[in-house]
Order: C-alpha cells, then structure tokens, then sequence
C-alpha cells in the first residue's frame, strides 16, 4: 500500500490486485487514522473486490475514489455505491473537487 500525504489530503493506493478481507481492513485502519484529511483512494492497480470492501464504503462518507477499473465501475453503479462515496475519474479530478462520476437513473414515464 502507498500512501502519500499533503497539507489537505491522503491519497492511498493499494497495490493488491484484489481487495480481500486482510487488505480491507489494512485499508480502512488507514483511511480511519487519517479521517482530518481529504482521503481518496486510487485503485489504478485494483482488479477485484470482495463484498467486504463495499460494505466498508457504506460506512463511509468522506472519502473519493479514483482510477477505478470498468467491471469494479460496474458494480459500485449497481450497489449504489455513489450515493455514499464520491467516484472521480482521475486523481486531478479528486483534487479539485470536479467531475464526479454519478449514476443517473432516468427513465421515461408514459402517462
């Protein structure tokens, strides 16, 4: 895991193809011991994730997610997981506070 630090935030990369139980909770403690600071996470090396890493997000709020992989993309759309999180493209984007990825659910109601 490499984490890097500034003066407003905490940009942590896990270096694990998968996300599994142990590396969760590896990851959390580190985000929990930096919460005063903008923490986002990069997942530029992340393929998989177990449901433990998403039930995790859910209890989190402050946090924003970068670099994210299409089928991991995929999922947090299907679980809802950018309600609870904020999801960027790119670690610019995180920094500056712009381009949020959000999943839109419209749909076209025949009345």
């Amino acid at each position: 895991m490499e984490i890097r630090l500034s003066d407003k935030f905490c940009i942590i990369t896990p270096l694990s193809p998968k996300l599994n139980f142990g590396e969760c909770k590896r990851l959390f403690n580190e985000i929990k011991a930096n919460s005063d600071l903008r923490v986002g996470l990069d997942l530029t090396f992340v393929q998989d994730c177990t449901i433990e890493f998403i039930e995790e997000l859910y209890k989190l709020n402050k946090i924003g997610i970068f670099n994210i992989q299409s089928n991991i993309f995929a999922l947090f759309n299907i679980m809802k997981v950018d309600k609870c999180v904020n999801l960027f493209v790119s670690e610019q984007d995180f920094i500056t506070d712009k381009n949020r990825l959000v999943n839109r659910n419209f749909y076209i109601c025949n009345t």
